[in-house]
């Protein structure tokens, strides 16, 4: 009796230090490669929504940072083992890449603001999307690192020097400020400078998820 209960003991012991173990997945992913050292430039935005580089490629270098045994330069840096080049993508048209998602009809307190002009329909939702291709290729020569922002890069996957191409899909959305403009102080007479300034808080949230995104796709692929 005395064996069977120290027998459980044991095995009740060992599932309690099993249960608060867990794998660092914070250690360097690129050091099977010979890895240590990453440069990153700004990024390419070939979309059609400005100032998307900036924060992009910011947050992109908060994530690599996060992992030890990895050194970050940000910007050009010839002494790295390997570049990542970001490339964000988007549609031609703005209209097709920043979408309204949700309208409402101008009554209420809006209907005062307007005057004499018809009742309308106002954008009170947006959405939008686009891409982010990334490109880790280890010690590129300048040539390589211009064709790879081409469109011929694709086409470059095979190059043994590179170690990663992917892309990133990447959307978001926010709420537009509408409101009375019958006062000094109404929302309707900043309602184009508060926008901008939602627009582009939604953007850099939209990075720092984008940044996340990015590090699942390393440790997938590592």
């Amino acid at each position: 009796m005395k064996v069977r209960f120290f027998s459980i003991l044991l095995c009740l012991l060992t599932l309690a230090s099993c249960a608060g173990y867990h794998f660092n997945t914070n250690n360097n992913p690129l050091i099977g490669y010979d890895i240590r050292s990453v440069a990153v430039p700004m990024f390419v935005n070939r979309s059609v929504i400005p100032e998307l580089a900036a924060p992009m490629t910011k947050e992109i270098v908060f994530a690599l940072n996060d992992y030890s045994g990895i050194r970050v330069f940000s910007g050009d840096n010839d002494n790295a083992d390997a570049v990542l080049i970001g490339i964000i993508e988007s549609r031609d048209h703005y209209n097709e890449v920043v979408k309204t998602t949700q309208t409402l009809f101008t009554d209420d307190t809006v209907k005062e603001s307007i005057g004499n002009r018809a009742p309308f329909y106002y954008p009170v939702q947006t959405s939008y999307e686009f891409s982010l291709k990334v490109i880790l290729i280890k010690r590129p020569s300048k040539e390589e690192l211009e064709l790879l922002t081409t469109d011929l890069g694709q086409f470059m996957k095979v190059n043994p020097k590179v170690v990663l191409m992917d892309t990133i899909n990447i959307s978001g959305n926010f709420s537009r400020v509408v409101g009375e403009t019958t006062t000094s102080n109404a929302i309707g007479k900043t309602n184009f400078t508060k926008n901008k300034g939602i627009f582009e808080k939604s953007l850099q949230e939209t990075s720092m998820n984008a940044a996340k995104t990015f590090k699942q796709v390393v440790l997938n692929a590592f």
